[in-house]
């Protein structure tokens, strides 16, 4: 009887710690628009690795928890645009940590091009102090 609540009691610390080592590391992206009045009307939408994450309004930013790892992230404008994406930013995703991603409009002539840069924390703190996250990125 002894051994059988033995080996039951190995099998059960086993399949835990399996458990354990299964979880998907993640890190955090921080999308942030505040891009001043050009296109302000108008919802951007950002995509990380090609898939469309969130749409969102200027002054606002959104928290996504992504895989440890490589990733691209890029933006398009959401209004009468050709729907071209922006060149994407190769950003390394670390465990536990957080990586800030602020759209950056600048304008040539009569066009508006919009890109994705990383900043800092420090960089980033007054930047989300003027926004509103935004919980529901999605919505129309």
């Amino acid at each position: 009887m002894k051994t059988i609540k033995f080996f039951a009691f190995v099998a059960f610390i086993l399949a835990l710690s399996f458990s354990a080592f299964s979880q998907d590391k993640t890190g955090q992206v921080y999308l942030i628009r505040t891009t001043g009045y050009t296109g302000s009307a108008v919802n951007y939408k950002l995509y990380i690795d090609g898939q469309l994450v969130c749409k969102l309004k200027n002054k606002s930013y959104s928290i996504h928890s992504i895989s440890v790892g490589d990733h691209t992230i890029s933006v398009s404008s959401g209004g009468i645009s050709n729907g071209k994406k922006s060149a994407p930013l190769k950003i390394t995703v670390a465990e536990g940590k957080i990586n800030y991603i602020s759209v950056v409009s600048t304008q040539a002539g009569y066009s508006n091009k919009i890109t994705c840069q990383e900043i800092t924390k420090n960089s980033a703190d007054p930047l989300l102090a003027k926004a509103t996250e935004n919980k529901n990125c999605l919505a129309k």
